[in-house]
């Protein structure tokens, strides 16, 4: 065997690149196997249908936005966008992290109301808000919004203006805290944290959010709204569940809140939000009317209630991204 200094020069110099090589390549499959995923780019491919899922305020009753989720990836249907208001960008923003349905029904199921409610005693409200922000954070692993798989947006509105705003980016939990700052019962966080202007629930400016996902540019819009009494079913004590829950459950203030909008406002402002529903291509509309309770059979009922009312529209939106598919491809 000749001894690498009597080899031609070329040929040296050709070991010595196969050595570098092989280093190389090995120094790659060690990082690989240290090294979790990347998440996926937020920006969007340039003709990537955007297909917007909107989930609408309605406390408790938004459980069953989990059940709608379930629907519509069971047949094959993932939203490029998610746009939430209060309990809708509580679910919402959890979803958009990379939440499967079935994980979803499983946080909607055991999460308990001590796990997001933080009393205490302030002029400004009786629940801090700060459980809630730090329960999403660390579900979504302390990422931004930003760095999530699927596009997101919280709507929350100025305290003192009552201005839209459109958190896309940043603090997640944050925003979603913002999104579900019932007036008078949480206090109202500011954005950016100490400094920032202070933000309370998207339901009062915008409850199903259709025109913010247009805005992002959104093709498609799929709404949910859970607040519509479309059942004819009478529940005795239905009425009387969120007063009673309303000091002890989360999920009772924030269907508190529902009730206090609706009683509030005024006939140009509720024809507003019903037409901006309007402006959705798909109207998912679940038979929640008749539901209050908050124990975990009733948040089951509330997932079943959603898949129900997706199940029947689901031909509807594939003719829908079809349709909209050749349009688009077809000007590109």
């Amino acid at each position: 065997m000749f001894a690498p200094a009597l080899l031609p020069q070329s040929y040296h110099h050709l070991i010595l690149l196969r050595i570098s090589v092989l280093a190389v390549l090995a120094l790659g499959t060690n990082a690989c196997s240290t090294l979790t995923p990347a998440p996926a780019p937020l920006t969007p491919i340039a003709d990537e249908l955007r297909v917007a899922l909107v989930l609408g305020g309605g406390g408790a009753k938004g459980f069953a936005h989990v059940g709608v989720i379930k629907a519509l990836e069971a047949n094959g249907i993932k939203p490029t966008l998610v746009v939430g208001t209060s309990i809708g960008s509580l679910v919402g923003s959890l979803y958009a992290s990379g939440y499967t349905p079935a994980q979803l029904e499983r946080l909607a199921l055991t999460t308990t109301d001590s796990e997001l409610t933080d009393f205490t005693l302030s002029n400004q409200g009786f629940i801090e808000g700060i459980k809630l922000k730090n329960f999403i954070n660390a579900k979504v692993g302390g990422r931004p919004i930003e760095s999530f798989p699927i596009h997101f947006a919280a709507v929350a509105a100025e305290k003192h203006t009552l201005k839209k705003a459109v958190f896309t980016t940043g603090d997640a939990g944050l925003a979603v805290q913002a999104s579900c700052s019932v007036p008078n019962i949480f206090i109202a966080p500011r954005i950016p944290e100490k400094v920032g202007k202070k933000y309370i629930d998207g339901g009062v400016v915008s409850l199903v959010p259709v025109d913010s996902a247009r805005d992002l540019g959104a093709d498609i819009i799929i709404a949910v709204d859970v607040t519509v009494p479309t059942s004819n079913k009478k529940n005795i004590t239905s009425n009387l569940l969120p007063a009673i829950t309303s000091l002890s459950s989360f999920w009772g203030l924030l269907e508190n809140n529902l009730t206090t909008n609706t009683a509030h406002s005024n006939t140009k402002h509720s024809a507003s939000m019903r037409n901006e529903r309007a402006r959705a291509d798909i109207v998912i509309t679940p038979d929640v009317g008749h539901i209050s309770s908050l124990d975990t059979s009733q948040r089951s009922a509330l997932i079943a209630a959603g898949t129900q009312a997706t199940t029947p529209q689901i031909n509807a939106i594939k003719q829908l991204i079809k349709e909209k598919s050749q349009s688009k491809y077809a000007t590109l």
